[in-house]
């Protein structure tokens, strides 16, 4: 299983890394740069880094930092999105992550998240697979402030990634609860829709069905998920 990199058009206008404390103010639009989170106690640009399945966010100073992990909810670069889920659980069980993910925007002011699938990684180690020759040890960061390039998987690079839903705001201690994307919440979606039900239960493999790679096709074509 290898893991390429995507990357924007090299002609992108410069954007600066911003971010978001909570749902609500995803909802809202409220971001701030990453730059006044700083506030002038690093020089180095805002980096994101690749850890094979997920993301890190720094900033070149360790409040900044501590925040960025512990309490940021959202980053945005240009069109890419990147959720935190450290304060996400699907039934009052942590996700198989706790940094930062692919997000994008779903039916408008709601969430999806892409997290990759522990249980696959967990399956090739008791096979005795090694590792470092199943990912790309990509070890990559990046300036988020780059026009040239962002860290980014393409779908048809996601197929170990499974699919979650935030759409509501945090509980009284700081935590969300996510709806994962499985058969059920498909074939309620697509009651109505015979043709994309179709399509998605044609992929006989319930571990393809469900994952990102094609629920993501699927919520594009039915216009609830915009490309990025």
């Amino acid at each position: 299983m290898m893991m390429m990199v995507g990357c924007l058009p090299t002609m992108m206008k410069a954007q600066s890394a911003k971010y978001c404390m909570t749902y609500s103010d995803f909802k809202a639009n409220h971001w701030n740069t990453i730059e006044s989170l700083v506030d002038g106690r690093s020089e180095m640009m805002p980096q994101i880094k690749m850890d094979e399945t997920d993301y890190k966010v720094k900033s070149g100073d360790k409040e900044a930092d501590r925040i960025l992990k512990k309490e940021v909810f959202a980053i945005t670069f240009g069109k890419q999105l990147y959720v935190n889920c450290r304060n996400l659980r699907y039934n009052d069980i942590i996700l198989d992550t706790q940094k930062y993910v692919q997000g994008y925007r779903y039916a408008g002011n709601k969430l999806l998240i892409a997290v990759y699938h522990i249980n696959d990684g967990a399956f090739l180690m008791g096979l005795g697979a090694d590792v470092a020759s199943v990912f790309t040890p990509l070890g990559t960061s990046i300036a988020l402030e780059s026009a040239s390039t962002a860290l980014w998987l393409s779908r048809n690079q996601l197929n170990s990634y499974r699919c979650y839903l935030i759409d509501t705001d945090a509980n009284e201690k700081g935590r969300y609860d996510v709806t994962r994307i499985d058969d059920d919440f498909m074939d309620k979606l697509l009651a109505n829709d015979a043709h994309l039900l179709a399509r998605y239960n044609a992929v006989s493999n319930k571990k393809d069905r469900q994952s990102a790679s094609n629920v993501l096709a699927i919520l594009t074509e039915k216009g609830l998920v915009s490309a990025n």
